[in-house]
């Protein structure tokens, strides 16, 4: 199988992230695996790909805004994460969510990334890749595969 470039591997995450919000629009339980998909998700991307971009002029401030968009998506997370999602405001809310992340995965997939590919040469891109997908695969097999999803559920207040 050929090497991903980071960017690719990082698009493939996207679309995955993107099958999740479905889900979750049909079952709000599965909430859960979305937020820990993007916690990895936000963490690897800034620590292999953004990092690296935070030193190149031309870029610099395209990858500054991504991580801060990281930024406001991790609150709206913990947001509904906090929220019952027993109670109607609870779609709504993730709808808007839904949005703002839609916005920000557009965003790197049509600005960011193409700048990156300019910006990192071929070899550091596919090295890029295989870090993310390995570090990825590791990181879910330890959050998903290993505990039960009611752990990872917050539990609820006592009435």
């Amino acid at each position: 199988m050929k090497a991903k470039k980071i960017t690719e591997a990082l698009i493939d995450h996207h679309n995955e992230m993107r099958k999740l919000v479905k889900e979750i629009e049909k079952d709000a339980s599965k909430f859960i695996f979305l937020k820990k998909h993007l916690d990895i998700h936000h963490e690897l991307e800034e620590d292999l790909l953004l990092s690296k971009l935070h030193s190149k002029k031309d870029i610099k401030d395209e990858s500054l805004e991504s991580q801060e968009e990281h930024v406001v998506l991790n609150q709206a997370l913990l947001g509904l994460a906090d929220f019952p999602k027993d109670n109607q405001r609870w779609m709504i809310k993730f709808k808007v969510f839904d949005e703002i992340l839609d916005h920000h995965l557009e965003e790197e997939e049509e600005d960011l990334f193409p700048e990156a590919e300019k910006a990192l040469s071929e070899k550091e891109l596919t090295d890029l890749g295989t870090q993310f997908i390995e570090l990825k695969k590791q990181r879910l097999s330890a959050v998903l595969e290993t505990k039960p999803v009611k752990e990872l559920e917050k539990p609820k207040a006592k009435k």
